[in-house]
């Protein structure tokens, strides 16, 4: 559990940090509506996790202050010796685990009651993926993604899924995604303290997807792909970053971070803009980069895939931009 609130602090803080960056960057103060954006995504982001966390983990909110001692492991170490083939119990046992946070072990016990349910228990794909995930490695993060998915279209109610897959959607950028996972687990009936962290967690959502409106006067619509030749060095664990500057430089007109898939379309457009005084014009000629980072952070680093393309602000049609070259 310490480790897991740890986790989730400091993916909050790297929130944070990667919407305010290009301000450091440009020595301007925080004036932008991003930093109070940031800052909730900081501060409701974990306090939503841990309150579900406990909910998902325990069963009972009564009881989601305790983990079960060691001692408690043995009879259902027992359970599966002498019965192999029993889903529950290794389903029981890998979530004893994943209590003491013993999670390679739990993904083991999670596993082996998927691989004696052919693949069809969201249980224990959603134990799986949580297990990879706690873990602490980034590069087993896609996987963990992969795995809820697979729950989510046996068990579209999932609540370990749901949350896990929202939180993953929450902290790439995919607000519409994380809204939609959070509002379903409203419909479960969780406990009085998930649904008031639930819900603050959806009204930031909510709020942000507002701040995300495209303006039509400064749109700039774009198919983002990857050029085949470079298919085998996608990084693992990286993120797409998508920036708006103006030719002669300064600090991004409009910044988005995406999920790593190809091809996709999106719109930057003023409200993508991290300052007021500092927003796209319609009419306005920009240079637009899309940038595969290796470590998850904006700033530029060799090796880096990226391609970039000169444009109009709010000029109608959409423009192909290919990532096509490698950072020196």
């Amino acid at each position: 559990m310490i480790a897991f609130l740890a986790t989730i602090g400091l993916c909050g803080l790297a929130g944070v940090l990667l919407l305010c960056w290009p301000l450091f960057r440009a020595r301007t103060r925080f004036a932008s509506p991003a930093w109070p954006t940031a800052m909730a995504v900081a501060v409701l982001l974990p306090l939503t996790a841990a309150a579900i966390y406990l909910w998902l983990n325990h069963g009972s909110w009564r009881q989601a202050h305790s983990s079960p001692p060691p001692a408690a492991i043995a009879p259902l170490q027992a359970a599966v010796a002498e019965d192999p083939k029993n889903v529950a119990a290794w389903l029981q046992l890998g979530q004893a685990y994943a209590q003491l946070e013993q999670l390679p072990l739990a993904f083991h016990a999670f596993d082996r009651a998927n691989r004696l349910a052919n693949g069809t228990n969201p249980a224990a794909l959603a134990g799986m993926g949580e297990a990879l995930l706690l873990g602490g490695d980034p590069a087993n993060n896609p996987r963990a993604a992969e795995l809820f998915e697979q729950a989510l279209l046996i068990d579209p109610q999932s609540p370990k899924a749901l949350f896990y897959s929202g939180l993953q959607a929450a902290q790439g950028g995919n607000l519409k995604l994380a809204r939609e996972r959070f509002a379903t687990m409203l419909n479960l009936n969780p406990p009085e303290p998930v649904r008031e962290a639930l819900q603050r967690q959806i009204a930031a959502l909510d709020a942000d997807l507002a701040r995300a409106q495209p303006d039509p006067a400064t749109a700039i619509e774009l198919k983002i792909d990857l050029d085949p030749a470079l298919s085998g060095r996608l990084p693992a664990g990286g993120s797409l970053f998508v920036f708006v500057r103006n030719p002669a430089g300064g600090a991004p007109l409009a910044v988005k971070r995406l999920a790593v898939q190809f091809p996709q379309q999106i719109v930057l457009s003023a409200a993508d803009s991290m300052l007021p005084d500092n927003k796209l014009k319609a009419g306005q000629p920009v240079q637009v980069t899309a940038r595969l980072s290796k470590g998850g952070s904006p700033v530029g680093q060799p090796g880096d895939l990226y391609g970039q393309i000169s444009c109009t602000a709010g000029k109608s049609g959409v423009r192909e931009l290919k990532i096509n070259q490698v950072s020196p």
